[in-house]
């Protein structure tokens, strides 16, 4: 026990503080933030941003995918790959208003790495709306920290993608540089709880 507090608590601590820092560099970039404690709360949170009145996709994400999740983005607008033509609803949902993602890495300096199919790809540059879905564990020291990691993780990728039959040649990487472009249109829901690898 350090300082009166378990080491369950100070980890917590830790991570807040990682969070704490990555959050005013986020800001300073433009980007809205969310701060939640577990991915639970960070469906919560992500459902919550959405509206009813505006079309919603989901790019690849493990944390995203699951039938509870699933089902309560049924009730929004929502271009649904799993019940329909997969590669018809994909094209269709390059155009959805909001589109919700999940970041493979975030560097110290507020950089987003994505990794997945032309639909989490796209939606960099389609949406309105991006919703961005990282973790304190995600966070790397620059952008070629994050391409290292990427690439040691390429195996993962790949299943990933089979899993979620997005099987195309390769996978694609895009960074997004800040949120500044289009001012309040990119929100970022960080969890002290781990996302994924």
């Amino acid at each position: 026990v350090l300082g009166g507090r378990s080491m369950e608590e100070n980890l917590k601590w830790y991570k807040e503080k990682k969070l704490d820092r990555l959050s005013s560099v986020l800001l300073d970039k433009g980007y809205l933030i969310h701060r939640v404690f577990t991915v639970k709360d960070a469906q919560e949170k992500i459902l919550s941003l959405l509206d009813k009145n505006k079309t919603t996709a989901l790019g690849d994400s493990w944390e995203l995918m699951g039938k509870d999740f699933i089902n309560k983005l049924r009730e929004y607008n929502f271009f649904d790959r799993f019940k329909e033509n997969g590669e018809e609803i994909k094209r269709n949902s390059l155009t959805a208003n909001i589109a919700v993602i999940e970041g493979e890495y975030i560097t110290e300096k507020g950089q987003i790495l994505v990794v997945g199919d032309y639909n989490t790809s796209s939606a960099l540059f389609g949406a309105e709306n991006l919703i961005v879905l990282v973790s304190e564990n995600k966070i790397v020291k620059d952008i070629s920290a994050g391409f290292d990691k990427i690439k040691e993780n390429e195996r993962y990728y790949k299943m990933r993608a089979k899993k979620l039959h997005n099987l195309n040649e390769g996978f694609s990487i895009g960074v997004i540089e800040n949120g500044k472009k289009f001012e309040k249109r990119i929100s970022v829901v960080m969890s002290v709880e781990n996302t994924g690898l």
